[in-house]
């Protein structure tokens, strides 16, 4: 089986997958280009790249010897179980300091190393608790309570310069 139809099958799962949630930002149209791009040609693939400078960009990268990218003049290898998905497109992330792509497949390690967020849950919900104590009005909400003191205070005074 070759790694183009690993890839089909792994997309037929996700598909099959699909949360239909609304999107919170939209995908710029350069790197909706690229996906597009990437997706005709066999030979192109679209990488998140994290730099060692903190810097994250997009990149449209050829695919050298069937599983090698070049980014920077560092090799990267590519692995059909790293697909991670924005929307419909298909992306890898890679780090600049590590040859394999970012993935889910080290999750059994970071279980017995316990930096997992699984058991993370008492953690989460007292940070929860704080948060929501400390958020103050938003701007609806003030307004809202603005015209309600006002209300009041007319009826109040209706009642006692009657």
């Amino acid at each position: 089986m070759s790694r183009f139809e690993r890839i089909e099958e792994r997309l037929v799962s996700l598909e099959d997958k699909k949360d239909k949630k609304k999107k919170s930002w939209k995908i710029p149209f350069s790197v909706k280009s690229s996906a597009k791009k990437a997706e005709k040609r066999d030979d192109l693939i679209l990488v998140f790249y994290l730099s060692q400078k903190y810097q994250i960009s997009w990149k449209l990268c050829n695919i050298v010897s069937g599983n090698m990218v070049v980014i920077n003049n560092k090799a990267h290898e590519i692995n059909p179980k790293a697909i991670w998905r924005m929307g419909k497109y298909i992306v890898y992330i890679i780090r600049e300091i590590d040859r394999l792509p970012v993935s889910n497949e080290d999750y059994e390690k970071i279980k017995k190393r316990k930096t997992d967020t699984d058991a993370d849950v008492p953690l989460i919900k007292a940070v929860l608790g704080a948060q929501i104590k400390k958020q103050p009005l938003s701007g609806k909400s003030k307004w809202v309570a603005i015209i309600i003191i006002v209300i009041i205070a007319i009826i109040v005074g209706t009642i006692f310069f009657k």
